[in-house]
């Protein structure tokens, strides 16, 4: 319980916050932006207001549960505490997003185009700094066919993948100086270019 009272009391105080949020908030809240910043997805307050709580409370509750499943279960014991900044920082991250959504909603000025990317390259930023010292498993990290049949090429894998990552979350953060029509665009390519290296760079190391 201990080990976890971090991500408890973000999680509380997500509830708490969207309760006390609730008499201020319209009849309808947005919940989904487009690259521009412009809310374009709407729903009823209660369940805008409520939404990342209850995503987050199932998120947290998945990835505490993952280990105990795991065929390489054995593992998690071997970087027990990367896993938990993990939690820690993803946990962070969704409670971030919880409060800039409801100051939105709010009537407080918030530009969602600016600070989404921002916490998005953070989020990788860190990831990619504590990726090398993750160990083999089945749920976290970079999975592909190579990395999981052998430790070696993970590995390697994974030390490449750490500076990827902070690439790819420096590249994001700078898409906020990017015009709205080719953010979309440049963010699908930082992901999916970043993501394929990682992914061919594995078959290539099962191949020495």
């Amino acid at each position: 319980m201990k080990k976890h009272l971090f991500i408890i009391i973000l999680i509380a105080c997500s509830y708490v916050l969207s309760l006390l949020a609730i008499p201020f908030l319209p009849s309808e809240v947005a919940i989904h932006w487009n690259a521009a910043g412009e809310a374009d997805g709407f729903t009823n307050k209660w369940w805008g207001a409520l939404l990342l709580p209850i995503l987050l409370t199932g998120i947290v509750a998945l990835i505490v549960f993952l280990p105990k499943v795991d065929p390489r279960k054995e593992n998690y014991e071997k970087f027990e505490k990367v896993y938990r900044i993990f939690l820690h920082v993803f946990v962070l991250f969704l409670f971030s997003i919880h409060v800039v959504t409801l100051a939105y909603n709010i009537g407080i000025p918030v530009q969602v185009d600016v600070v989404v990317p921002i916490g998005v390259g953070m989020l990788f930023i860190v990831l990619g700094n504590y990726m090398p010292k993750i160990k083999p498993n089945y749920f976290i990290g970079i999975r592909t066919p190579w990395t999981l049949e052998n430790e070696v090429v993970w590995q390697k894998t994974h030390r490449v993948g750490g500076k990827v990552f902070v690439i790819m979350g420096v590249l994001i953060m700078f898409t906020i100086f990017v015009t709205s029509v080719w953010r979309f665009i440049f963010l699908m390519i930082i992901v999916f270019g970043g993501t394929m290296y990682l992914f061919i760079q594995s078959y290539l190391f099962s191949r020495k």
